[in-house]
């Protein structure tokens, strides 16, 4: 523990550090000041545990010196000596946060118990610290593996998408690698703790790499490079590497082409590490694109949904000619209509035999999605609230007046919409208000006060608040970034 001793008595000064370094073996006396203003110059320069502090000094005081010290080094400890048994004095003190007070000439025994005090309560906020350091590393811990098995399993939610951009706020684009024939520690040597997060599966490991570039093609590079490396350092290793993306809810694809990389890898054997090879016709591989699809397409996700169908079109395109391709992905969604309507999804106006092109079968995709959302909206209270919410954005509405539309209680209510949507009303309602308005900022030239009435606000100065808390700009910001 280091202590710096404060006084204009130097008598006063060396007899204290004679005590000090008679009385503990652990205790260091660093440096010494004669006024407040060389105190403040050896605690910047030995952010000492505990300070004796003079009160009556010539320049700077006692008082003023903690104050200034405490600003810069709150963990310093201080235990003011004085010759003066004034309350006020120690009133002051204890302002500042002084929570022992020795009157001179000092008594050896209660400078001792002075110090050990205040040594029992260093040692106990240090504990308490890294308690808090450890509870907060186990939740974090946590919370990666949340995000990571949640993009494996193509559930992100808005709440993983919430603690994704709390834990990582600066990262611009991710992509995923799939490990074969390494261990944790070697595979982890190389990286930054900073850039990744990773999964052990099996006797693979999955890493989700995080950057800030937002150059697709840059990072491209990067993570062959970052590959190449790890393969280097471990020949008997293969890394599947995912393409990036900037959005999040399109990382599930990442690790999907990141495990068919790994396969084709570990077919081949002639290369080490690399992107999926979507030229090779694997039943496989077909298998697993056209499951996404279904999966995407079942939760009404229909943006996943387009992306798998866009991998699929192209791993068919480029092995067969266009007629051939054609002729396969109508029998296909043939079987994807049939399996839709055995779930109980009426799809009997979806024109299967006319589509020709990519951006027909995308349109039929689409089609599906938006037929399997409508089945389910039906009579569910939820999908009936997000209904009157997307009719009545414009309006003033409350919770109570939603509830009671869906018939049900504002407290049930409350419940079933934050279990179903992983939102609260409010948040809901403020991310469709918002989301609409840039809409708005994208597409027209409304002014700033004639949007927020659109969207349902009455106070444009309130808009533009909540529209920055939502967004980390402005309403006049996010419009002058579209120019």
């Amino acid at each position: 523990m280091k202590v710096i001793i404060v006084d204009d008595e130097i008598i006063e000064r060396k007899a204290m550090k004679k005590f000090i370094s008679d009385s503990f073996t652990h205790i260091e006396v660093v440096a010494e000041a004669a006024n407040g203003r060389v105190a403040i110059e050896e605690a910047r320069k030995h952010q000492p545990d505990v300070m004796f502090m003079d009160i009556h000094m010539p320049g700077i005081d006692g008082l003023e010196a903690i104050r200034q010290i405490s600003h810069e080094l709150p963990q310093t400890k201080f235990i003011m000596v004085s010759a003066y048994d004034s309350f006020e004095y120690a009133k002051e003190a204890m302002k500042q946060g002084v929570k022992e007070y020795i009157l001179k000439p000092s008594n050896k025994q209660e400078t001792l118990e002075s110090l050990l005090r205040v040594e029992k309560e260093i040692q106990r906020q240090k504990m308490l610290v890294e308690q808090t350091k450890k509870q907060l590393d186990e939740t974090e811990k946590l919370a990666k593996q949340q995000i990571i098995t949640a993009m494996m399993q193509n559930e992100v939610t808005a709440d993983i998408e919430a603690m994704y951009g709390k834990l990582f706020p600066d990262k611009q684009t991710s992509y995923f690698f799939v490990l074969t024939g390494s261990d944790l520690k070697t595979a982890t040597e190389l990286l930054d703790k900073k850039t990744y997060i990773v999964k052990e599966q099996g006797d693979k490991l999955i890493i989700l790499m995080l950057t800030d570039k937002r150059s697709l093609h840059h990072v491209k590079a990067d993570a062959l490079t970052l590959a190449r490396s790890l393969c280097q350092s471990q020949p008997s290793a293969t890394i599947g590497v995912g393409f990036p993306y900037a959005e999040l809810m399109k990382l599930p694809i990442s690790y999907q082409q990141a495990l068919l990389a790994s396969t084709q890898l570990t077919k081949e054997g002639s290369v080490s590490y690399g992107f999926p090879l979507l030229q090779e016709n694997e039943d496989g591989t077909v298998r697993k694109l056209e499951k996404a699809i279904l999966q995407a397409i079942m939760i009404g996700q229909a943006e996943q949904a387009t992306d798998y169908f866009t991998l699929y079109h192209e791993h068919l395109t480029k092995q067969d000619d266009h007629a051939k391709a054609v002729q396969i992905l109508r029998e296909w969604v043939f079987r994807l209509k049939q399996a839709l309507e055995d779930e109980g999804v009426s799809l009997r106006d979806a024109n299967v035999l006319a589509a020709e092109t990519k951006a027909d079968f995308l349109d039929l995709i689409r089609h599906f999605t938006e037929k399997v959302i409508l089945q389910g909206e039906g009579n569910d209270p939820i999908s009936k609230a997000k209904t009157y919410i997307h009719d009545h954005y414009r309006e003033s509405f409350s919770l109570e007046d939603v509830a009671d539309y869906v018939e049900l209680t504002p407290t049930y209510f409350t419940k079933l919409f934050k279990e179903q949507t992983q939102q609260t009303f409010i948040d809901y309602v403020t991310d469709f208000r918002i989301e609409k308005s840039m809409e708005l900022l994208r597409q027209t030239n409304l002014s700033l006060k004639e949007i927020a009435y659109e969207v349902g606000y009455k106070d444009p100065n309130y808009y533009s608040r909540v529209f920055k808390k939502w967004t980390n700009m402005s309403p006049k910001q996010y419009r002058s970034t579209l120019k």
